[in-house]
């Protein structure tokens, strides 16, 4: 098996360990039982909220349940991987409910009662843009807060790392469609391009 195939498989099987754990903190009881999951303490996801950076998120019996559980492997192989896990697990704290769609192509749905994108596009520039993992974090926070907490967990998650790959220089691909502000752009007009689609279809 190739290096590569083994990092993917291990990219997986954590976005699936971070899912889980979302899971505990989020799900109803009913929920979890049918996915013979247990509830998490409910104070995870309160510490979690209160953490203003990923340093903070760090010093969390939350973070540490969910690092714990992640492939061996995670620690060891990048320095700033706990950087990148404590990101994710702050952020996901606000997420309340799962959505189908990626993070972007929310960010860039169209209000019915508005008839604009829930976030401006000037919100998801400033995403772009962050060149900094505390200013990533802070931004993150508020467009998942201006989604009302209706996020993919799994796919925000995902994109979190391959942020961090990028910020440090971790990057497996040229191709620019797969650096992640890209895929941000093209699933945040994609997103209002199909609203338009089924409009004119209407």
């Amino acid at each position: 098996m190739s290096s590569t195939t083994e990092k993917k498989e291990r990219r997986e099987k954590a976005l699936s360990v971070v899912e889980r754990w979302w899971m505990q903190m989020a799900l109803s009881q009913e929920e979890l039982k049918a996915k013979n999951l247990h509830k998490a303490p409910t104070r995870y996801r309160a510490e979690l909220r209160r953490c203003e950076n990923a340093d903070a998120a760090m010093l969390t019996e939350a973070f540490r349940d969910l690092w714990l559980h992640l492939p061996e492997e995670i620690s060891q192989e990048k320095q700033y991987n706990i950087q990148a896990y404590a990101t994710i697990a702050a952020v996901l704290s606000h997420i309340t409910k799962s959505d189908t769609k990626r993070f972007a192509a929310s960010l860039g749905s169209i209000d019915t009662k508005t008839d604009k994108p829930v976030v401006s596009e000037l919100r998801l520039q400033q995403l772009q843009a962050a060149k900094d993992p505390d200013v990533f974090f802070r931004r993150l926070h508020r467009l998942v807060k201006q989604l009302k907490g209706v996020v993919n967990p799994r796919e925000l998650a995902s994109d979190i790392l391959d942020w961090f790959d990028e910020h440090y220089g971790h990057v497996t691909t040229r191709r620019a469609d797969k650096r992640v502000a890209v895929r941000w752009a093209l699933d945040y007009f994609g997103a209002q391009s199909r609203k338009v689609s089924q409009s004119t279809v209407d």
